[in-house]
């Protein structure tokens, strides 16, 4: 507590011995006492913010005393891009009757910008007042991201901060919702709009959704024409579609298009809290993405509506196959093209009932599951190993991990816990690097794999060529092998161009000093087509389709009558 919020708070509540203050004297020292308690300035303002009254902490806003703010306006104080904030904040106290704080950026009197949050409230007993507080804050409130001063989330930082404000709300009980927007035709209003009106568009919408979201920072812009809004449980749906229509009318434009908004409960519990806010993720982020005609004004009630019904399902789904360990896994060899033996083996995950694992997999990464299901992997990989770890021919084997998990700030300390108990079986494994499309930043990508490669793990790029593995990540990630995607392998044999680029992965792979295995290898030609290529492994359906048979792999073949080659499975 400051020394003039220590004064204030004494001269307010002290009493002479024997001396007993008026019941509205002691009303008025504890409503102070409380004020104060909570906040480092209070402020009255009449409707347009004039201060009329200040006292507390001087929060570097003046040069002298905190009362020499009276006769200036709050927005003096206020950081030029949070102004028509303040605005909207100003007109939600005088609608509402209280806003909750809610992040702003001030100004200092040396010019320096500060954050700082502003709650108020009126008074029916004081009309034309205004009652503000500030209260300093150390930084952003949130820990899932920020954007520059004045400007809405990204899709990005929206969705992490969505999945914080749901536990959060869980946690603490709170009444939170979340609107998503769509105004339809507001990117080509905009760019049709003179300049000055179109920042006129810009900075009002930002303003306001973010003057009403909750903590003033927990409004984004998913797209050109697409927002969404964490907010308190008031708010009203028709009431954000009219402030946005009175925010482009004002600036005299004609929106093409419509404003449709669609709320959701952030308070169902048909899943546990930390669900819950991937179901509501993984919808916010397909509204970012929907292509015209998913999302238009007539359906977007009634898709959204499915899509999070669907989520919600699918991942209650997801969720009991996790912990059911309701899967299996199946092995598929990938071969030595000389010798014909097994190099290793790629553990393939198979869930009963589900005819594509690969929507399993892509379902499990989009919605933040795949952490949970790479480590079950890695352990059930590692009982099969400890298993047969008498076998004298124990196979290496490759587990696909997402790169998602990879870049989880906790995922070595994870994967180290799962694999200790297993002593040396871990040098059995091989970690095969799946959809490095997704990865912004490949240099920390990398980082992690070096550290595994650090302790005796060798790694895999998966689908080289597909699109999930670019050039970008062949560059930036050193790795030991490279997984050439199996439509190159096939189309080459026919297909000149597909050869070209066959022949340039090669060459790419093999100066950087990656091992090559051919993918989807189906018939002879396609093995003596990566033979040709110096292509030394290759795995699919001409030696053999992916087996729960782990024990046949393990067998030794050269003890086999007549043998010392695999006999591969049809």
């Amino acid at each position: 507590m400051t020394v003039a919020q220590d004064t204030a708070i004494r001269k307010t509540s002290a009493s002479n011995a024997g001396e007993r203050r008026p019941q509205s004297s002691r009303d008025r020292d504890r409503f102070v006492g409380f004020a104060f308690a909570a906040a480092d300035l209070l402020i009255e303002t009449d409707s347009m913010g004039t201060i009329l009254f200040s006292a507390g902490a001087r929060c570097r806003l003046t040069k002298g005393d905190v009362g020499g703010l009276v006769g200036t306006n709050i927005l003096d104080v206020v950081a030029p891009s949070d102004r028509k904030y303040v605005h909207v904040l100003f007109d939600r106290i005088q609608e509402k009757a209280r806003i909750k704080p809610a992040r702003v950026i001030f100004q200092a009197i040396d010019g320096q910008k500060f954050p700082a949050l502003l709650g108020g409230c009126r008074l029916d007993s004081c009309p034309g007042s205004l009652f503000l507080t500030v209260l300093l804050a150390s930084g952003p409130r949130s820990s899932a991201g920020t954007t520059p001063a004045g400007e809405l989330l990204d899709e990005h930082s929206f969705s992490n901060i969505l999945e914080e404000r749901i536990l959060n709300a869980r946690e603490k009980g709170l009444d939170h919702g979340l609107t998503l927007l769509l105004v339809e035709g507001l990117q080509s209003m905009v760019e049709a709009l003179p300049e000055g009106a179109a920042e006129e568009v810009k900075e009002g919408i930002d303003a306001y959704l973010r003057g009403i979201s909750a903590d003033g920072d927990s409004a984004g812009q998913l797209g050109g024409d697409r927002y969404g809004i964490v907010h308190a449980a008031d708010i009203d749906g028709r009431e954000v579609q009219g402030h946005i229509a009175q925010i482009i009318q004002a600036a005299g434009g004609a929106l093409p298009g419509g404003i449709r908004s669609w709320t959701l409960d952030m308070a169902d519990d048909t899943l546990g809290a930390a669900d819950a806010a991937r179901a509501l993720v993984y919808t916010v982020q397909a509204f970012a993405s929907a292509q015209g005609g998913e999302f238009t004004i007539s359906s977007l009630e009634d898709g959204a509506n499915r899509m999070m019904s669907d989520a919600v399902e699918r991942i209650g789904r997801l969720r009991a196959t996790i912990e059911k360990k309701d899967f299996f896994v199946v092995y598929q060899p990938i071969v030595d093209l000389e010798t014909q033996a097994v190099h290793h083996l790629e553990a393939l995950t198979r869930v009963e009932g589900m005819s594509s694992p690969a929507d399993f997999i892509t379902f499990a990464e989009d919605v933040g599951l795949i952490y949970d299901f790479d480590l079950l992997l890695t352990q059930t990989v590692l009982d099969t190993l400890k298993a047969f770890r008498k076998e004298p021919k124990l196979p290496d084997v490759a587990i696909n991990l997402s790169a998602k998990t990879l870049m989880s700030p906790i995922f070595l300390n994870q994967f180290q816990s799962v694999v200790e108990p297993y002593g040396d079986l871990y040098k059995k494994l091989l970690i095969e690097v799946t959809e490095t499309v997704v990865v912004n930043d490949i240099a920390k990508l990398n980082e992690v794999l070096q550290k595994l490669r650090a302790v005796g793990y060798r790694i895999c790029l998966d689908d080289v060529g597909a699109g999930s593995t670019s050039f970008q990540s062949l560059y930036g990630i050193q790795a030991d092998y490279a997984k050439i995607d199996g439509k190159f392998v096939r189309g080459a044999v026919e297909n000149p161009r597909d050869m070209a680029m066959l022949r340039s992965m090669t060459d790419v792979c093999r100066q950087l000093g990656l091992t090559l295995i051919g993918e989807q290898v189906e018939e002879a030609v396609h093995a003596q087509l990566l033979a040709d290529l110096n292509v030394p492994l290759a795995q699919g359906f001409l030696f053999s389709r992916p087996s729960r048979d782990f024990a046949y792999f393990a067998k030794d073949w050269s003890k086999v009558r007549g043998g010392g080659k695999v006999v591969w499975k049809s």
